[in-house]
């Protein structure tokens, strides 16, 4: 079984909808069928906010490098940035009940982060925070 692995920097949120035109294609690759590059699409969407939005409160210029790993039947996100060491598996998750102001840090975006992938794992590496999160699916035949 072949894996390619594709990546891409990013330096601010304006860079989004070119990120998400670029999985697009690479997507179709690993068999994904629309339901799962959609979801796939907003699982970036969230990170890249939570990262470069989020993240760089204090204008520390932080550099978010997002790699793809593409198998049939699987893709690997992984999400590699320059912040402040922060474990979103380990935040508390925003459930949307309660009044918004006694609501936990760890909005929304983090839980639908976990709901709409299989796996997720972060560490810290060499000044690093290294996310990482796999999605299965069931590939679509190839045509042709």
């Amino acid at each position: 079984m072949t894996t390619t692995t594709l990546s891409l920097q990013l330096t601010n949120s304006l860079e989004l909808p070119n990120a998400l035109a670029w999985l697009d294609g690479h997507f179709a690759e690993a068999g994904a069928d629309e339901t799962v590059s959609a979801e796939l699409k907003v699982v970036l969407d969230e990170q890249v906010a939570n990262v470069l939005d989020h993240g760089n409160a204090d204008n520390q210029r932080v550099k978010l490098s997002v790699e793809l790993e593409i198998e049939p039947g699987h893709v690997v996100l992984r999400f590699i940035d320059n912040g402040e060491p922060f474990d979103p598996l380990y935040s508390p998750l925003d459930t949307g009940f309660g009044p918004f102001e006694e609501r936990p840090v760890g909005g929304p975006g983090l839980l639908l982060m976990r709901e709409l992938t299989d796996e997720q794992h972060y560490r810290r590496a060499d000044q690093h925070n290294v996310l990482e999160l796999t999605r299965y699916f069931k590939p679509r035949p190839r045509k042709g």
